[in-house]
């Protein structure tokens, strides 16, 4: 079974916004995010993805809206510079979008959903990693395996939007850094694991392949 993983920075007093910003410049994180995202799926609400104003690049984005026509007519500084699809390898249901960018080797894909019900991660052969906002997240955590936290040692004032609670659903498996700034978390939830295929079935797979020559 595979599921979600979410990816987050907060503060101690659990801010992970302000105004629709990030109310910190925290350079090392921001690289640490790069390094755990880059290849891969990383799934945001509308409002965090207009407070980037850009897709992120190398990477599938994965944008959650109620009104996914409104959002691409209202941006044609960022679609403009796309090719759109409609369905696609990844996309199996009508009412999806799907813009992609080639630059050199490199592709950018942009993908817009109305629901997070919609998403499922055994469609994707890489890691789909939630970003944000905070109801994105409180919708996803639940649905989430691991969570990759960076904790910003300070508290900050003014924030106005706030990681949801966790603690009683995901135990923490290991500090991965700690700098004078922030340190970073990784927590496993409690009832949600992925397995590896068994060995068996997999051979099984692999034989029918040989005489079917099916592809997966």
């Amino acid at each position: 079974m595979k599921y979600f993983k979410a990816i987050v920075a907060m503060s101690l007093n659990r801010v992970i916004g302000a105004g629709n910003e990030i109310p910190w410049h925290l350079p090392e994180d921001f690289k640490w995010f790069k390094k755990m995202t880059m290849g891969n799926v990383v799934v945001m609400g509308r409002k965090t993805f207009e407070s980037i104003g850009k897709p992120l690049p190398n990477r599938k984005n994965m944008v959650l809206t109620r009104h996914p026509q409104r959002l691409i007519k209202e941006h044609p500084e960022i679609f403009g510079d796309y090719h759109e699809w409609r369905g696609g390898k990844y996309l199996k249901r009508p009412y999806q979008f799907h813009f992609s960018k080639i630059d050199g080797k490199a592709q950018t894909d942009i993908l817009i959903f109305r629901s997070l019900d919609k998403l499922d991660p055994a469609e994707f052969p890489n890691d789909i990693f939630i970003c944000g906002g905070a109801q994105i997240y409180e919708q996803a955590l639940p649905r989430c395996s691991d969570l990759y936290l960076t904790l910003v040692k300070r508290e900050v004032a003014g924030g106005d939007a706030f990681f949801p609670p966790f603690e009683d659903k995901f135990e923490l498996v290991k500090e991965l850094r700690d700098e004078p700034e922030f340190k970073i978390l990784h927590y496993r939830h409690k009832n949600l694991t992925e397995e590896a295929p068994p060995k068996k079935a997999k051979k099984a797979k692999d034989a029918n392949q040989g005489v079917l020559g099916l592809d997966t």
